[in-house]
């Protein structure tokens, strides 16, 4: 049994070839994290969403982003680190988090990490 391919000229083969090197290529729906960092020097929390949490600490610690929150200190360390499936869960939790505005809060969700999933069985 011989194996036929498409022609070439073929809209069916173009899309899915597409699709395909489009899913290995640029697959925007990665594993993302939440995370909270802690600096005891200055006694903040900061909350953001990443890909690579390890190399997003480094950048913190040296400065690497010019306006950033995370400029006061260089003690940054992780104290929570949440699995979401996408960006967009990962982007929703750290605007949930922002809006609190409590270091209670955040002290309960590092506490209790399992708040994060109650958050997210309640988005709309």
């Amino acid at each position: 049994m011989s194996l036929v391919l498409p022609k070439p000229r073929d809209w069916r083969y173009h899309k899915t070839r597409i699709e395909i090197f489009g899913f290995l290529f640029f697959n925007t729906h990665s594993m993302h994290y939440l995370y909270i960092l802690y600096s005891k020097s200055s006694q903040k929390f900061y909350i953001g969403e990443t890909n690579n949490i390890n190399e997003r600490v480094i950048k913190h610690n040296n400065h690497s982003y010019s306006n950033s929150f995370t400029k006061i200190a260089n003690d940054w360390e992780i104290v929570l680190t949440f699995n979401c499936t996408d960006r967009d869960e990962a982007l929703y939790l750290e605007r949930f988090i922002k809006r609190m505005k409590s270091k209670t809060f955040n002290d309960k969700i590092i506490n209790d990490p399992s708040i994060l999933k109650d958050i997210l069985s309640k988005r709309n």
